[in-house]
């Protein structure tokens, strides 16, 4: 057993022994002693409060940017969902216009028939 060893299992033994009776009894200075001692007491930790530091232009040049850029993507999607809206009405009335025109169709080609007019190969009708 090594003599730091000793010395604490004795302090542990007897609490109120001075460092000097503790020295005597294991055959130590009484210098170590107190060396042995002072590192079982618990460390106090100091609470560090934490710097914050200013921001540098460089940090404050580039949040400006970023903000920039932020206004100009919402900028952009608000208007790609404006495009995507009249995109969507524009195919609605084109479809619409197909159903108007095949409808049309549909009547033109049952009043040619009935009335018995029918188109040449050269485009002319009789």
């Amino acid at each position: 057993m090594n003599k730091a060893k000793q010395i604490r299992e004795f302090k542990q033994a007897n609490p109120s022994v001075s460092p000097k009776g503790i020295a005597e009894a294991c055959n130590a200075t009484v210098t170590y002693v107190y060396q042995v001692l002072h590192k079982l007491k618990p460390k106090k930790v100091k609470a560090v409060k934490p710097v914050v530091a200013p921001p540098t232009a460089g940090q404050e040049l580039l949040r400006k940017e970023i903000q920039r850029l932020n206004h100009g993507m919402d900028t952009w999607e608000r208007t790609n969902a404006i495009q995507e809206r009249k995109i969507d009405s524009l195919t609605e009335q084109l479809r619409e216009a197909r159903l108007h025109h095949n409808g049309l169709e549909y009547v033109i080609s049952y009043l040619e028939s009935r009335l018995g007019i029918t188109e040449k190969p050269n485009g002319a009708s009789v």
